[in-house]
């Protein structure tokens, strides 16, 4: 990783982890943060044969949750920024996949553009053998003015 990105808080770390292990999406999918930084996630899905798109998609993981994985991740490497509050909502996610993603998947998710209103977001989907399985961009706008914003 890349020592671009500072430590967060001790604070923050467990807001958002209470934030995530309370999501009703991350209750559905399990999904833990592996690393999170200022304006840096790495959020993880565990594989398993529930999420696949069924035997003859060789156990590959459905697109559709590989790009909830990566908007949650985006979202959770944005919240860093405004101290663990998410007063955003996605506007847009782009996402190509490049590999079946057949094993546990990491997005890691990194800021690259705050304003007073549209953020940017870039996702790197990557499995548990380090295998490129996605590239995202997701735009968030903010639905409420942020303090120091």
């Amino acid at each position: 990783m890349k020592a671009e990105f500072e430590p967060v808080t001790d604070e923050l770390r467990k807001l958002l982890s209470e934030r995530l292990k309370h999501s009703n999406v991350s209750k559905l999918f399990g999904y833990e943060i592996e690393d999170i930084k200022k304006d840096y996630c790495n959020l993880s899905l565990a594989y398993s044969e529930a999420i696949t798109n069924g035997q003859k998609s060789k156990g590959t993981i459905h697109g559709g949750i590989v790009a909830a994985l990566v908007d949650t991740a985006a979202a959770f490497a944005l919240s860093t920024g405004f101290e663990g509050q998410m007063s955003f909502a996605t506007v847009d996610l782009h996402i190509n996949f490049l590999h079946r993603a057949q094993t546990k998947v990491y997005a890691h998710a990194k800021v690259i553009r705050k304003g007073s209103r549209l953020n940017v977001c870039d996702v790197d989907v990557l499995d548990e053998n380090g295998k490129h399985v996605a590239k995202a961009s997701v735009n968030f706008i903010l639905t409420k003015r942020m303090e120091g914003k």
